[in-house]
């Protein structure tokens, strides 16, 4: 009972509620050489300097797109896998295919910082408004290396927008729409000669599909910077506060007769964060230093009424990152290393009222180093290392883990257009301290062993990337709900480190420009995730499917430029079948697949932009999460029934 809010919305609803080419979004500069992609080597460069596939969604592209959070960008613009368990806007995010512990697998930066809660909390993006974001980087199967845990399934970074980039800047806007949705946000930003300052503030209320699953935000970002010729320093800081309830699953047949009523009509959460960090940069001749020191809290109340369950958590994270990039010269050109240092503490408190306290902290410290050699024009050869020491701990369980990740990558120009790359490594997940309280002993880490193929046709305009990928787990991390393999008390379950499994997949993601005033994108994932051996309740699952791993996901977006200021956006999402989970050994029959269209209309008049929105524009009754009441007879599920057609109208001022 003690480390039920440690996964309030996800475990806590988990056990109670037991395509050919696709959208990458409209990243007009997803492949264009000229993007900076700073989660590349923690200090930017072009992707062509990477051996691993990359999307860039910039802030035109969110604009653009009938999104209103980040969770939305990703899986609208970004061809990104998420489920909704709990009724909470912070969707959890899945890149390549690990399904209930998918955002404990993708790594999630702010400004290269790392934000992932070390808890089955799902990450709070919900805090960063969308008017702050210069451009959200997306890098799958990558990135332990440069940042260590939890990047199995990739890395995802969200740069926020340098204060006074566009000058001095006044915008207000606001949004109404279904289910009593209203959004207001405001911004500013100036120069002031080298100093520049920008804030963001939204407010996000809505009353949302179920009842008590009313979500109340607000939000404030800000970013103070000095810029010299030779070096940079800069504050950001940024708080929030969430008002959230949580309606509880329902059955299958309360699917069909009351999909909108309440379970549990009282249980709600509130969640207040903070973030404060100062960081700079300083160039010396060719090489360059950067460092900061960042500082993240939060504090979260849940009170589960129908089950007299009350629970408070206290977290904080103190990380410095300092880290060195040396240019050199290599056999067929410009070449470069970095190495750094990342040292972070992370300390967690919760209490509950049946008397249960807990108490864990995690220190970790890691060095790694990347080089990047060109060997001749047009081939560039990447390896890193990461050797990282990390010591976890609570009053009854203690860890020290000495991990290491490595990876080697080659990127060979074949045309003026064209690109093949390949890259092998290693990438691994420390238990968060959910996972690990209660246990007699701490969970192992989960290691793997990636290998990554792929080629990559054309220019920004029209493009095409192609990827093939596996990866090869063991001791995967995750919750099985019911290890007695029958019908359990409601806390029943535990996590553990699962039977050797596998991931396969393809990609293909490619955007086309067939007239001016017309782009088309489009993002296609096959995915297979597989036990490769073990056996759950005596049956043995090799070759069984993981379960909450779509077969195929497949994205369509079009943007057309009707006249100057007016504009038409549509996406289309197709979501294949999917075991269930708690479904290890395939009993069960699948999760349906469904079909989401969504459109906008925006029309620009001098300082005005006015936008309608529609989502889900044939209301469609479907769900992204569901559990089966039982892993070995199971014949019925409860899942989170998903928002139906929503409409949003919006007007924004820009000064």
């Amino acid at each position: 009972m003690s480390k039920i809010h440690g996964r309030t919305a996800r475990h806590f609803s988990r056990i109670s509620l037991l395509s050919a080419v696709c959208l990458a979004s409209f990243p007009a500069s997803a492949a264009d050489e000229a993007t900076v992609v700073v989660s590349g080597n923690r200090f930017g460069g072009g992707t062509e300097q990477i051996a691993a596939g990359v999307s860039v969604i910039t802030a035109a592209d969110i604009a653009r797109s009938s999104a209103t959070t980040i969770p939305e960008v990703l899986v609208k613009l970004g061809g990104v896998h998420a489920r909704n368990s709990a009724g909470d806007p912070n969707w959890q995010i899945d890149l390549r295919g690990f399904g209930a512990t998918g955002d404990q697998n993708t790594l999630i930066l702010l400004d290269g910082q790392r934000i992932n809660e070390n808890e089955l909390a799902t990450t709070r993006l919900t805090s960063i408004p969308l008017s702050a974001i210069e451009r959200i980087e997306i890098l799958r199967g990558t990135g332990a290396v440069l940042f260590g845990s939890g990047a199995t399934g990739g890395t995802i970074n969200i740069v926020t927008r340098a204060p006074g980039a566009e000058g001095e800047v006044f915008t207000l806007g606001a949004s109404y729409g279904s289910y009593d949705t209203a959004d207001l946000r405001a911004g500013m930003e100036f120069n002031a000669g080298p100093v520049g300052f920008m804030l963001n503030a939204n407010r996000h209320t809505a009353a949302n599909y179920r009842q008590n699953n009313h979500v109340n935000e607000d939000n404030v970002e800000g970013t103070l910077r000095y810029r010299g010729a030779e070096s940079e320093l800069g504050l950001k800081f940024g708080t929030g506060r969430q008002a959230l309830g949580l309606p509880g699953a329902r059955t299958e047949a309360q699917l069909s007769s009351a999909p909108r009523a309440a379970t549990n009509p009282n249980d709600h959460s509130n969640t207040e964060t903070w973030h404060a960090g100062i960081g700079g940069s300083r160039r010396f001749g060719d090489n360059e230093l950067s460092a900061e020191l960042d500082v993240r809290n939060r504090q979260a109340r849940a009170d589960f009424v129908a089950f007299g369950f009350v629970s408070d958590t206290d977290t904080q994270r103190v990380s410095f990152t300092p880290r060195l990039r040396l240019p050199h010269r290599g056999p067929g050109g410009a070449s470069e290393l970095v190495a750094g240092w990342d040292n972070a503490r992370w300390n967690y408190r919760q209490t509950n009222n049946f008397g249960g306290l807990t108490i864990a902290s995690q220190d970790s410290d890691a060095l790694y180093a990347q080089e990047r050699l060109r060997l001749r024009p047009g081939t560039l050869l990447t390896g890193g290392i990461r050797w990282q020491r990390s010591f976890d701990g609570t009053s009854a369980v203690n860890r020290t883990s000495k991990l290491d990740a490595w990876e080697l990558g080659l990127r060979q120009q074949m045309t003026e257009h064209s690109s093949a790359y390949g890259r092998t490594g290693t990438s691994f997940r420390l238990a968060t301290v959910d996972e690990n309280v209660g246990l007699a002993s701490p969970l192992l880490p989960q290691e793997s062993r990636d290998t990554e193929l792929g080629i990559e046709f054309g220019s920004s305009a029209n493009r095409l990337r192609a990827a093939w990928f596996a990866s090869n787990l063991t001791n995967e991390i995750h919750f099985i709900p019911f290890p007695a393999f029958g019908t359990p008390p409601f806390f029943g379950g535990a996590n553990t480190n699962l039977s050797p499994t596998r991931r396969t997949g393809v990609e293909l993601e490619g955007h086309w420009r067939p007239l001016a005033a017309l782009d088309v994108s489009a993002n296609f994932r096959q995915t297979r995730a597989t036990f490769r051996s073990g056996s759950y309740g005596g049956i043995d699952v090799s070759g069984k499917d993981v379960p909450l791993v779509p077969d195929q996901m497949l994205s369509l977006n079009a943007a057309w430029r009707i006249a100057a200021g007016r504009q038409l956006t549509g996406g289309w999402r197709h979501v294949g079948e999917q075991r269930y989970d708690n479904d290890q050994i395939n009993a069960f029959r699948k999760m349906p697949a469904y079909d989401l269209l969504d459109l906008k209309y925006s029309h620009a008049v001098g300082t005005w932009t006015w936008a309608l929105a529609v989502d889900n524009l044939f209301d469609k009754r479907y769900y992204s999460y569901a559990i089966t009441n039982s892993a070995v007879a199971p014949t019925s599920f409860n899942a989170y029934p998903e928002l139906g057609r929503r409409v949003m109208v919006s007007a924004e001022l820009k000064l």
